[in-house]
């Protein structure tokens, strides 16, 4: 038996509808897909919308465009500004035209093009369809030279050197203690900071008014300070006589960088800081000098008389050394143990003001004799000393006696130095 099977007509029906909508999805999704490739297209040489390099919008500009966009509105608006420093009723400008102020516009714009081109082509379209407002800071440098030479100007325009109370002789011999002046100066690097804070800030800042103040400078050694100095305490003397003209003229030299030098208690005195470096420059000759264990030619040569004579005049005191060499050969000038040889940058001469009062140094040059004095406080008067050196074989034992009000109190050894 044949059975004949006809085709229901509602299949087809069925069918079309289905074609139809498949037919409409593909053509939605060809169309969606043009859009996004004319979207992207569009932006492939230039920065998706809405972004900002701080307050210039570059969306939609090549990168070229971009960077004369910047660069333009940059510019004019820094060319545009100064900083200004107000002190002590004066005024100091910085042109920010002049500091050579450089911005990194390449590595913005690099940064600004490769917003939003991360990701599939989905992605790059809704970044370029529905973006969000991004924002780049624009780096910057800038000479600091420039400002600097601003801000040398105003510390030395601003600048007093506080001026030390100190003791001179008057016509009459007497001395005489000089009034202190105090000094004034400026936070310089309080000031530096704020300057660079507002250079490199230059863009948000609004206020560009820098005002600063002075600041006193006490001076060290005051007026009352010095009161008490008024009795040699101590004295010590060497003559030079059998000297050349250059060596005479570098003891001379070295002993009037001493003169009227002030040691304050508990201060420590330095020969090579007070005296400086021996240098032609300072006046300093060649003279005959002790040096590695031989008598030679040096700049400087017989400077260590003059070390040697103020040691003396300071054993002559309860003040002890901190620090003292003695020569590798004997001196003509001074008994055996009681040199202090002194090298720049390498022996010094130092000791400690233990006393509770300021001691005052004068060193002088008469006939060829070089002289240090010593003064302080008529209460340290009382007492004396005075220094035996006595040799004992290749040894020479150095003893300080003391005296009070004339009687022989004590004698204590000091030190014991070797002799050649």
């Amino acid at each position: 038996m044949i059975t004949n099977i006809v085709k229901s007509p509602r299949n087809k029906k069925i069918k079309k509808p289905v074609s139809i909508i498949i037919g409409v999805v593909l053509f939605l999704l060809l169309l969606q897909s043009i859009l996004i490739h004319n979207a992207i297209s569009k932006y492939k040489l230039k920065i998706y919308p809405q972004v900002w390099v701080e307050d210039t919008n570059i969306g939609g500009k090549t990168k070229t465009e971009a960077s004369n966009a910047i660069i333009q509105k940059h510019n004019n608006s820094i060319a545009k500004k100064n900083i200004t420093i107000k002190i002590n009723n004066k005024q100091y400008t910085i042109a920010l035209s002049k500091v050579d102020m450089k911005y990194d516009y390449s590595l913005a714009v690099d940064k600004a093009y490769d917003i939003g081109r991360e990701g599939n082509s989905l992605k790059k379209y809704f970044a370029i369809t529905s973006p969000g407002k991004k924002n780049i800071t624009l780096n910057h440098t800038y000479n600091y030279d420039i400002v600097d030479t601003v801000l040398n100007n105003i510390i030395k325009d601003n600048s007093k050197k506080a001026i030390d109370a100190t003791i001179v002789r008057n016509d009459l011999g007497d001395l005489i203690v000089t009034k202190e002046e105090y000094g004034h100066s400026i936070d310089s690097a309080s000031l530096k900071k704020e300057i660079k804070t507002k250079v490199e800030n230059i863009k948000q800042e609004q206020n560009l008014l820098i005002e600063s103040k002075l600041i006193n400078v006490e001076p060290k050694i005051k007026k009352n300070n010095l009161k008490g100095i008024n009795t040699l305490i101590s004295s010590s003397t060497t003559n030079f006589g059998s000297s050349n003209e250059s060596r005479s003229e570098n003891i001379r030299v070295a002993s009037d960088s001493i003169n009227g030098h002030i040691v304050m208690p508990n201060n420590t005195f330095s020969f090579n800081d007070v005296v400086g470096e021996r240098s032609a420059k300072k006046g300093y000759k060649l003279a005959k000098g002790i040096v590695n264990d031989k008598v030679v030619d040096d700049l400087g040569g017989g400077v260590c008389q003059v070390s040697t004579t103020l040691y003396n005049a300071i054993l002559r005191t309860n003040i002890a050394s901190v620090e003292r060499y003695h020569h590798s050969l004997p001196c003509s000038y001074i008994g055996k143990g009681l040199d202090a040889t002194v090298s720049f940058g390498l022996l010094d001469y130092r000791f400690k003001n233990t006393y509770s009062y300021p001691i005052f140094i004068e060193s002088g040059i008469r006939n060829e004799n070089l002289t240090f004095n010593v003064y302080s406080n008529a209460s340290l008067s009382n007492k004396k000393y005075n220094i035996d050196n006595e040799v004992s074989g290749n040894h020479v034992n150095v003893f300080r006696i003391t005296y009070e009000n004339g009687n022989k109190v004590s004698k204590v050894l000091l030190y014991t130095d070797k002799i050649s």
